[in-house]
């Protein structure tokens, strides 16, 4: 069989996977919605904010980017002919809450935003090991058909999978950063902004490490923040409370940076 309904300006990037795996990931896309909503009560107001800060439009992308990953699974079900498993109230509480977030006039930064997340199923396609890129396979083709099943392998679990989505994820979303920052009003004052600008860094890599663990604390919070090479409060540095090389997970044993890690850490769950 050759699947030949796939088109490069909607690709179905998720058509190897087997029913019990889109399931899976169904699953843990509904739960991020839900997450979502349940962290930030106010999201669909801010679809409405012409003025709505970077965390927020953070937030909001991270809604509608899980949104279309529910629905990239929902079309790949529906073009092979299976019936979408029925998972409850859950699903039908993401679908109702996230149903026409968007509107024709919405303000420029949500329609931007929008057609970024409408781009995601190209943007995954693009990430897949070369043989998945085909979309489908040749039966008679040995080669071809070890080749993509082969493939298949490196992404056939959940986590192989989120891994692959929340790094395209987080590549659109700095694409989004940089433009926002572009068109931000200026902060008088050199250190006023260097320090604003610093702090809006930190919470949105604090965002991002939470949005794939919501629970995660302590050392293993602060290894993460490691690994995103994210930077100290400029307040701390300049206070001689940071000193240079100092790593999160090395802060976290010293009680006075643990508080102040931690309080920022509760910072930036708010929207601002």
């Amino acid at each position: 069989m050759f699947v030949d309904d796939i088109y490069p300006s909607s690709p179905r990037p998720f058509w190897f996977a087997s029913e019990d795996l889109l399931t899976e990931v169904l699953l843990t896309e509904i739960n991020a919605v839900n997450q979502l909503f349940a962290r930030y009560p106010d999201l669909p107001i801010l679809f409405d904010r012409p003025q709505a800060a970077v965390l927020q439009r953070t937030a909001c992308f991270a809604l509608l980017a899980h949104r279309k990953l529910m629905g990239i699974i929902y079309e790949t079900f529906a073009s092979r002919y299976e019936q979408t498993p029925p998972l409850g109230e859950d699903e039908s509480n993401a679908l109702r809450r996230t149903h026409s977030l968007v509107a024709a006039d919405s303000p420029s930064w949500v329609l931007e935003m929008n057609e970024v997340v409408e781009r995601l199923p190209l943007y995954i396609h693009n990430e897949l090991p070369g043989p998945l890129r085909l979309g489908g396979f040749d039966s008679n083709n040995l080669a071809q058909v070890e080749a993509i099943r082969s493939a298949a392998k490196t992404l056939s679990t959940v986590d192989q999978i989120q891994a692959l989505t929340r790094g395209v994820l987080d590549q659109q979303l700095q694409r989004l950063e940089r433009r926002w920052s572009a068109t931000a009003m200026p902060v008088r004052g050199p250190n006023k902004r260097r320090g604003w600008e610093q702090k809006q860094k930190l919470y949105v890599a604090i965002q991002k490490v939470l949005s794939a663990k919501q629970d995660l604390q302590g050392m293993e919070f602060c290894a993460e923040l490691d690994k995103r090479h994210a930077l100290p409060l400029y307040d701390w540095t300049k206070r001689g409370e940071w000193r240079e090389g100092l790593t999160w997970k090395e802060a976290w044993g010293d009680p006075d940076l643990k508080r102040k890690i931690r309080r920022v850490r509760q910072e930036a769950q708010k929207v601002s």
